[in-house]
């Protein structure tokens, strides 16, 4: 057990290192170049991409009426404003125009002349469907690169779980052709790397280039809080291989953002909108429930291992993101990223529940007793300990709560129970610990909800 105990630990050091190695990555990242196209958004990520002649709709106004044109989309102006395709402005929402600085991940309003800017000054430009505090759909990568325009990829490699998940969630499993070693949903992907139809191109924190290019890929997507992860995509982009750098998925948010942007990279972002819509709906689904029961916030610690100083979940987390849509309190809120956290801190915020997401111990009543014996005296004075509301995700369960990916309805569902399951009415209970059956104890996101 000792063993293991500090291999997640050295594990969560390796990660840690390589995300204080991330901003020093960013800026010596080869500087992104603009694309020569322009969007048009409706809002709810209903997008149009249209490239241009650069030289001949240079600037954003002319841009948007060859747009228009190709894509037999009426354009009119008026006293009101624009209207683009029978949607014309009104006082809620507007046509803007906005752009993407080079360097930057956000959309900037250009409120002057239309005619005064050149495409050129910017990564990406869109004539947006927005309200006051509304901006377009995500258009840029986390290292500022735009993922529209690209090449249908045929041959794609991923170089993480999450990765790999979502671009198989979007339909890009025929074309993935290499993963990373912990790669193993859905399961068609673990038969594909044993079939040798997909590679293991390394591990999570130290992917081989080498390997990489062995497949041949015309896509490589990768996340933007691994240093290890940057350095390879800005070679692979030296080299001329499109390359999408996911955001780290430090909330739900971004979680769906990264769908979108994959589903865009593979040429399918419908695909990508119905899992977006489907997602939110299921998450919809669980938050509603708890909101038409009078609960009380109660204190939650999410926890790595059950050691007696922990690593735990703070903000910026994935994990912290969904404690707080369902209502709860993360005791260790005011900390960032995954932390470890002195002993006796556990007993000073004292958690009303203890979730412990670990492969260390068995999801069985043996695994979870050991792991409760095994609790320090500052564990044992918490309320979570006292009223036995200690849980543990284990094996599959693990990877669920621990990636920031497409099925994020799910661990949502799954910490909505354990938290709250006095507002659950369909009968499910979940146990004290859960591993490869999770899904068991799911309704609402295994699509079975009335």
């Amino acid at each position: 057990m000792r063993s293991t105990q500090v291999k997640v630990l050295a594990s969560v050091a390796i990660i840690v290192i390589g995300l204080m190695l991330t901003v020093a990555m960013l800026s010596s990242a080869s500087s992104p170049t603009y694309n020569s196209g322009i969007l048009i958004d409706f809002g709810d990520r209903q997008v149009t991409y249209s490239p241009v002649d650069s030289e001949e709709q240079s600037d954003p106004l002319s841009a948007l009426e060859y747009a228009c044109s190709a894509n037999d989309f009426q354009l009119t102006y008026s006293e009101e404003g624009i209207s683009i395709n029978g949607v014309p402005d009104s006082h809620s929402r507007s046509w803007s125009l906005y752009g993407v600085q080079p360097g930057s991940t956000e959309w900037t309003l250009l409120d002057s002349d239309p005619a005064s800017y050149s495409l050129s000054d910017f990564t990406i430009v869109c004539w947006g469907y927005c309200g006051d505090d509304e901006v377009p759909t995500k258009a840029v990568d986390s290292t500022g690169y735009c993922f529209y325009g690209l090449d249908t990829p045929e041959r794609v490699v991923s170089l993480a779980p999450s990765c790999t998940e979502t671009i198989c969630a979007v339909g890009g499993l025929d074309v993935l052709v290499g993963t990373d070693q912990y790669s193993n949903f859905p399961q068609e992907v673990v038969d594909r790397q044993e079939d040798g139809s997909i590679s293991i191109v390394g591990g999570f924190t130290n992917p081989s280039y080498e390997m990489v290019l062995l497949q041949d890929p015309d896509l490589v997507v990768c996340i933007g809080n691994q240093s290890m992860h940057l350095r390879i995509a800005e070679k692979l982009r030296d080299f001329g291989v499109d390359v999408l750098v996911l955001d780290g998925g430090e909330s739900i948010d971004a979680v769906l953002d990264n769908i979108y942007m994959t589903s865009v990279a593979l040429g399918n972002a419908s695909k990508g909108v119905e899992v977006i819509e489907e997602t939110q709906r299921q998450i919809d689904e669980v938050t509603g429930i708890l909101q038409s029961v009078h609960l009380e916030g109660k204190r939650v610690m999410v926890a790595l291992s059950a050691v007696q100083s922990p690593w735990v979940s703070g903000a910026d987390t994935y994990v912290h993101d969904t404690l707080v849509l369902i209502g709860a309190e993360n005791i260790y809120g005011s900390e960032s990223g995954w932390v470890q956290v002195n002993a006796e801190t556990v007993a000073q915020y004292n958690p009303e529940v203890i979730i412990v997401v670990s492969s260390d111990y068995e999801a069985t009543q043996a695994g979870y007793d050991s792991m409760m014996a095994s609790m320090s005296a500052e564990w044992r004075l918490t309320d979570a300990y006292k009223s036995g509301d200690v849980y543990l995700l284990s094996g599959d369960a693990t990877d669920l709560a621990s990636r920031a990916g497409p099925r994020v309805a799910q661990i949502t569902e799954i910490l909505a129970r354990i938290v709250y399951p006095e507002a659950f009415t369909d009968g499910v209970q979940v146990p004290k610990y859960m591993g490869d059956d999770f899904t068991d104890y799911l309704i609402i996101s295994r699509g079975e909800a009335n």
